[in-house]
Order: C-alpha cells, then sequence, then structure tokens
C-alpha cells in the first residue's frame, strides 16, 4: 500500500507521467482496492479451498453465511464509512467538489445494489442478499477513483456496470479458477478497483483538476489509468506471491485438519 500510494499521491512517478494529467485515483481504486484485491487473490490461491468447498470433478459448492443480519450491518457501516474516505479524499471542507463526491458515491453504490437485486431476482426467483450487499460495496469502489471526476449520470453507469463486473468475476475466480474467496473480495475489490481506474479514462468530465476522458474526446488519461492499473496488479501480484508463499513455508498458513472440520470458533473461543 504505501509505497504504491507514494508512486500516485506522494508525487511518485505514475503521478508525474507526461500522459495527460498523469495517474489520478481520487480516494484509492488502484491505491487501496486494485493492490488488496489482488493480494487477496494470491492469498486465497495460496492458502487453498476449504474443505467441501469443491468437489471431485471441480465444480464448486456454496457455503452460504450464517447470519445475513450481520452481512446488512457490515455493509452499510462500510457504506457509511465510504462517505469519510472519498468525501474527505478532498482533504479540506472548503473544497466544495465534496457535495459532488459524496452524491456520486451514493448513487454509485445505489446502482450496484439495485442491477444486483434484479438480475439475481431474474435469474433465481429471488432476492440474494449477500449479491445485493456485495453490488452496493462494487459500486462504491468502482467509484472511488471517479468520484471527483464525473457527473452523476456517470455514476449511475459505473454503478450498474460494477455489480455485472463483480458478477462476472464470482463465476471466473470460482468456476475457471478455482480459488476460494468466502467473500467475494476479489470480484469486488480487486475487479471493481480496475473498472474504477479505467471509468476515470472513460467518463471523466474535465471539470475538476483538469482530468478529462473519452468521453470529451481526450484518450490520454485512459493510457494514464491503464499503465497505473497494470502497475498496481504487478506490483500486488509479486508482493503477494512473496508474502503468502513465506508465510505458508515458515510458520504456515492453514489451521489443523481438525480445528477446520469441528470449527475454528471452537478452538479460538471454546
Amino acid at each position: 500500500y504505501p509505497i504504491y500510494g507514494h508512486w500516485v499521491w506522494g508525487g511518485g512517478w505514475l503521478s508525474t507521467l507526461s500522459i495527460g494529467a498523469g495517474v489520478k485515483d481520487f480516494a484509492g481504486c488502484a491505491c487501496v482496492h486494485t493492490i488488496g484485491g489482488i493480494m487477496a487473490f494470491m492469498g486465497a490461491w495460496i492458502l487453498g479451498p476449504r474443505k467441501g468447498k469443491y468437489n471431485p470433478d471441480g465444480t464448486p459448492n456454496a457455503i452460504p453465511g450464517h447470519n445475513l443480519v450481520f452481512v446488512v450491518i457490515g455493509t452499510l457501516v462500510l457504506a457509511f464509512g465510504w462517505f469519510g474516505f472519498n468525501a474527505g479524499s478532498t482533504l479540506a471542507a472548503t473544497d466544495l467538489r465534496m457535495s459532488v463526491v459524496a452524491t456520486n458515491t451514493f448513487i454509485a453504490a445505489a446502482a450496484g445494489a439495485t442491477i444486483m437485486l434484479f438480475l439475481q431476482w431474474g435469474l433465481t426467483g429471488y432476492i440474494d442478499v449477500p449479491y445485493l450487499c456485495n453490488g452496493a460495496l462494487a459500486g462504491l469502489v468502482a467509484i472511488t477513483a471517479p468520484c471527483a471526476y464525473v457527473a452523476p449520470w456517470a455514476a449511475v453507469a459505473i454503478g450498474v456496470l460494477s455489480g455485472l463486473i463483480m458478477r462476472g468475476a464470482v463465476w471466473l475466480v470460482d468456476v475457471v479458477f478455482k480459488v476460494d474467496d468466502p467473500l467475494g473480495a476479489v470480484a469486488v475489490h480487486a475487479a471493481n478497483g480496475i473498472w474504477g481506474m479505467i471509468a476515470v479514462g472513460i467518463f471523466a468530465d474535465g471539470t475538476y483538476q483538469g482530468v478529462s476522458g473519452l468521453i470529451t474526446g481526450s484518450g490520454a488519461q485512459l493510457l494514464a489509468k491503464s499503465i497505473g492499473t497494470v502497475v498496481a496488479i504487478g506490483w500486488a501480484l509479486v508482493w503477494g506471491a512473496a508474502i503468502f508463499f513465506t508465510l505458508k513455508y515458515t510458520m504456515g498458513l492453514r489451521v489443523s485438519e481438525l480445528a477446520e472440520h469441528e470449527g475454528v470458533d471452537i478452538h479460538i473461543h471454546g
């Protein structure tokens, strides 16, 4: 986090690229979510799936959480916090762009949740609460970089697409890569951290800090964002592999077979 964050936020080489306005990541799509999501992918891959997650033929089984009330409360707490770090990333309450940031943050979250509500309803015949919550979080992740640079209509588009991207990434990670990601962290944070960066290069309207995207006829910002995103992915992959392989072959990453079978809570909390 701190090293890549310096490259973008601390006057480092990505922020000073002579392409467009350099790499702009207002509140952390790449600096926070892409880095964290790719690290999570490496950690989950190296750790290996939970017992019973995959059948002998490789098909995945759903292992649902036990308390949807906690899921919803946690999502709302996260969503509330998002207004702090998105709007707070103006770094001054006197910067009235804060109002646009907060509005776009709320709109994208609502759009991500809404598209997942109707998509899962259409596919399964019922409203899937965890997917609805992850849809909201996907919208929040995707708007983290563009929140200050786009108009509210673009926040709707970004949020809707974030929900669809999250749903597709869940399938990709679960079924194709066969990586057990219990909370959909890779789909929410990595996939939509990447989408949020690209979205700036598409939807930025030039009204703040001189950041202009494809809708203004400028492709330079999209190129800068693509470079910044590829660097973030590569940086996190390398460090993820180094950290988690080191842990695996020194102190170990997994609990014992007995602890996993009986439940980790029992072994930790009694």
